[in-house]
């Protein structure tokens, strides 16, 4: 009873110093005020659980500027609720903020730093530290130990000794590692992650079947055409034998020119299947070679009307 009367006493004289700074320190907000006072109702009652929880919310709600004076009084409540770990954090958070104050502060906040290195010396021993290193890569890794809240590897904390899980990484890259820590030792893990998953197998837009059987088929239907250039050409040697007066002479003119007709046109078949063929064969470069897409090329039979007739050009 003495005991808890004497922490109570300590945290008392915080009272003033955490929330109201010096006589000439603005007021507690009502809010801060009040969970303070509850927080001091519950460690005086031994509720060390409920007091934690209290001054938790005042470190993380009140006026940045005195709330970590709150520090001292979490790290009294954490050693007392068996927690040694976050009893040391609060402890040397309280010490280094009261060393990076740029003003002067009443000279108690000497003693209760002092007490938080000595009480923070004390229980280092009986601990151990784990420094999370982050990857040499350079990688943004959130890690969580013993299920509890995730932080960026490139930290270090106390914990109890022996056997403690890790999960680094998140989702389907996520790596669940054990790290068992002796009294005292200080333990380097360097995070990790499973590589990315390779990305998926290239399918080419279209099958390169369907560009074969194109292939084939525009290289086929050429000999068409061709067979009826040489019908055309037949013709019209046979209307050449004839003079402009003689009486076969128009019918066999008529049917050069319906042969030739027929002949230019039958070059649509395989101009569409070249066509069709040559556009799936771009497609499949284009997705291949992220958008560079091959030149294009004259076709190996040239058409050129002349004025005696039709002129096939072959290579």
């Amino acid at each position: 009873m003495k005991r808890a009367r004497s922490a109570a006493w300590i945290i008392g004289c915080v009272v003033a110093l955490a929330l109201g700074g010096s006589a000439r320190a603005e007021a507690p907000s009502a809010d801060s005020a009040r969970l303070f006072e509850e927080g001091l109702a519950a460690f005086d009652a031994g509720q060390h659980a409920r007091a934690v929880e209290l001054w938790e919310r005042l470190f993380a709600e009140g006026a940045p500027d005195k709330a970590w004076r709150v520090l001292y009084n979490l790290g009294l409540a954490y050693e007392a609720s068996g927690d040694r770990a976050r009893a040391i954090e609060r402890y040397e958070a309280f010490s280094r903020r009261v060393g990076e104050q740029p003003g002067s502060l009443p000279i108690d906040f000497e003693g209760r730093r002092q007490d938080a290195v000595e009480r923070a010396n004390r229980l280092r021993p009986n601990l151990s530290l784990l420094r999370v290193a982050p990857p040499t890569s350079g990688e943004r890794i959130a890690v969580s130990i013993d299920g509890g809240p995730t932080r960026d590897a490139g930290f270090s904390t106390y914990l109890e000794p022996g056997a403690h899980t890790l999960r680094m990484g998140e989702g389907s890259r996520a790596v669940i590692a054990s790290v068992t820590l002796a009294k005292g030792e200080m333990f380097t893990k360097v995070a990790e992650q499973l590589p990315p998953p390779p990305p998926p197998p290239y399918v080419a837009p279209v099958h390169p079947g369907v560009l074969i059987g194109g292939a084939i088929f525009s290289a086929g239907s050429v000999a068409v055409p061709i067979g009826l250039y040489f019908r055309a050409q037949s013709l019209r040697d046979d209307a050449l034998l004839f003079r402009p007066y003689d009486e076969g002479y128009r019918p066999a003119v008529e049917a050069y020119d319906e042969a030739a007709t027929l002949y230019q046109a039958t070059w649509a078949i395989p101009a569409t299947l070249g066509a069709a063929t040559l556009a799936m064969l771009v497609i499949d470069l284009v997705d291949a070679s992220s958008g560079e897409a091959p030149d294009k090329t004259r076709g190996s039979i040239e058409v050129r009307p002349t004025l005696a007739g039709l002129e096939v050009i072959l290579p």
